[in-house]
């Protein structure tokens, strides 16, 4: 009975208020999706579960918080500053709680807008990492530009596409 009562209880204005403040701050600074801004104000331990719900709840009715421009504005980031595969980019988005069609739309606006896919993002990666692997024998270029590629989640068929453009056939004898 106490826990129903509990639920229905008016919840304290103070609280929520500096609940509102603290979220209001964090939006102030950059876009959150709506789980990241729940579990931002959860970390500080000093507010009810029921007043962060609220607060968060009231933001995203107001259009304050939104996944969607969340999304879009880390898939936008994703692809000009530190370029990655698309399935990763839309990976780490439902990782931070945006529904996967959304973060899966939000991904091929910002590769639209940039006028680039998987291919060209590898390729404009691949190309200004390899000036760091000159003077290093063919092997050896061939492993470190491949890893550089796929730890951002290009498939490994287009790993070996770009890594073949860009160094040539790697002589079985050396690899």
């Amino acid at each position: 009975m106490t826990d129903i009562k509990r639920s229905v209880e008016p919840l304290d204005p103070k609280s929520r208020e500096q609940v509102k403040e603290r979220a209001l701050g964090l939006l102030a600074r950059r876009e959150h999706s709506v789980k990241e801004l729940g579990e931002k104000l959860r970390r500080r331990g000093d507010a009810d579960e029921a007043v962060i719900r609220a607060v968060v709840g009231e933001l995203a009715g107001k259009g304050l918080v939104s996944d969607a421009r969340y999304a879009a504005a880390f898939a936008s980031d994703a692809v000009r500053l530190r370029p990655r595969a698309r399935q990763r980019v839309v990976s780490e988005l439902v990782g931070k709680g945006v529904p996967a069609r959304t973060a899966a739309r939000a991904v091929d606006a910002a590769l639209g807008e940039e006028g680039v896919d998987d291919a060209s993002l590898a390729r404009r990666l691949a190309e200004a990492y390899r000036p760091r692997l000159e003077g290093e024998p063919v092997a050896t270029q061939w492993r470190r530009l491949a890893g550089h590629l796929q730890r951002r989640g290009f498939t490994n068929e287009l790993v070996y596409s770009v890594c073949q453009d860009l160094l040539g056939e790697m002589d079985p004898e050396v690899g």
